[in-house]
């Protein structure tokens, strides 16, 4: 049996969407706590009416920046740290701190945070926190905030400075695990084609060779010996026939899997794409070829899909047989879909036939058309095909078929 080729990941673009409207949202909170501030101390007319207008200009200005330089970065720690950046957040971070004092304490969290996202060293953060430490102290101890306020204040801008510093190398090493799982699934690729190829060549080789040989000699005899070049011809078409069978047998020896492999090939997928996986099979010796060949197929698409749709963090593969039946379910933790996919229930050519004696239509999760070949193969033994989605969050295929059953012409 021929393991099949490893699918390859296809979430890139949902997650980059997710982080754009991740970073969006943070960018938005952020205006409005600052925009806040900012219009609070406008309307206190006890405050000069130079540090007003210093505290509403400063402060939007301060959430621009921020958003540029901290939020709209995807990759923040894979590059060197934009020290003129982290001067300017930090100085006006501090300085909005210092001119409207405690109430401030928001501001200098905030630029701290977003210097220490910087860097792939801690160095960002570790300025960061020194340069808020001693703002805080400053502010705290010259306006007597006491024990409780002079800690926060001390404290807060370290904090999330550090906080911020482990966000972005944690982001960062999501993304470089995601490139690094598409190359290894890509070369897992490009040597299944190269093995195909392989062996292709090693089946076909000698015989297109033998045939080449043997038509080259046929042209060459058939006007002096023409008995001799219609044996020659003879041969080569015994030769054709035999290379024409040998490319059917290992086409149907690719196509066909087995349950075994298919279990140990689903193992090794879910593993490269980072999923947690428990698998359990039973002994593949008590099953018939076909249906050894569509729990295979079940376990094939059930586990391709949980890799390239599901966004599931936990899969369950289950393979029981009994003297009835066989059962295959794979289930994940994924989140809903969002086709609008109802229950898909695929039963037996007996009772759950369309008019026309075909399986209804059926569609992956996705909307593609992959579980509709695996409900053909499992109507064609007399058996059921059961995807839905279970509570708030998961995805079940099951696929029961009866035992030693033949495939239905």
């Amino acid at each position: 049996m021929v393991r099949p080729p490893v699918a390859l990941p296809d979430d890139e673009p949902d997650d980059a969407g997710l982080a754009r409207a991740r970073r969006i949202t943070i960018g938005v909170l952020i205006l409005v706590a600052v925009g806040s501030l900012a219009i609070s101390a406008r309307s206190d007319h006890a405050i000069p009416s130079a540090e007003r207008w210093f505290l509403l200009a400063g402060s939007l200005l301060f959430a621009v920046v921020v958003y540029v330089f901290g939020l709209v970065p995807s990759a923040p720690t894979l590059r060197p740290a934009p020290w003129a950046a982290i001067t300017v957040v930090i100085g006006l971070a501090v300085a909005l701190f210092v001119v409207g004092g405690m109430d401030w304490l928001a501001v200098l969290a905030v630029g701290a945070g977003t210097c220490g996202r910087f860097g792939r060293t801690p160095r960002p953060a570790l300025v960061a926190s020194a340069v808020c430490a001693a703002a805080g102290s400053y502010v705290a101890i010259g306006g007597h905030a006491g024990y409780g306020g002079t800690f926060a204040a001390i404290v807060i801008g370290p904090m999330t400075a550090f906080f911020g510093y482990s966000a972005g190398r944690r982001a960062d090493m999501v993304s470089v695990l995601r490139r690094t799982r598409a190359d290894l699934a890509r070369a897992a690729v490009a040597e299944e084609r190269l093995r195909i190829a392989r062996d292709l060549h090693d089946l076909l080789g000698h015989s297109l060779l033998l045939i080449t040989l043997k038509a080259e000699l046929a042209g060459k005899v058939i006007s002096t010996d023409p008995h001799r070049a219609a044996a020659e011809i003879t041969e080569l078409e015994a030769v054709a026939r035999q290379s024409l069978s040998d490319v059917r047998a290992a086409v149907a020896g690719y196509r066909q899997p087995d349950l075994a492999g298919e279990l140990a090939s689903a193992r090794q997928l879910l593993d490269s794409a980072g999923i947690a996986s428990r698998i359990s099979g039973p002994d593949a010796d008590g099953l018939s070829p076909e249906v050894d060949a569509a729990l295979a197929w079940a376990v094939r698409e059930g586990t391709t899909n949980v890799v390239r749709h599901s966004r599931a963090t936990r899969v369950a593969i289950s393979v029981s047989s009994g003297p009835s039946s066989a059962v295959a379910e794979i289930s994940d933790n994924g989140p809903p879909a969002v086709d609008g996919l109802g229950p898909l229930k695929m039963p037996g050519a007996a009772d759950g036939a369309d008019t026309d004696g075909t399986a209804p239509p059926a569609r992956s999760r996705s909307g593609g058309s992959g579980l509709a070949g695996l409900a053909e193969r499992v109507n064609s033994l007399g058996g059921e095909l059961d995807a839905d989605h279970v509570g708030p969050h998961g995805f079940r295929l099951r696929v029961v078929v009866p035992n030693g059953t033949r495939m239905v012409e």
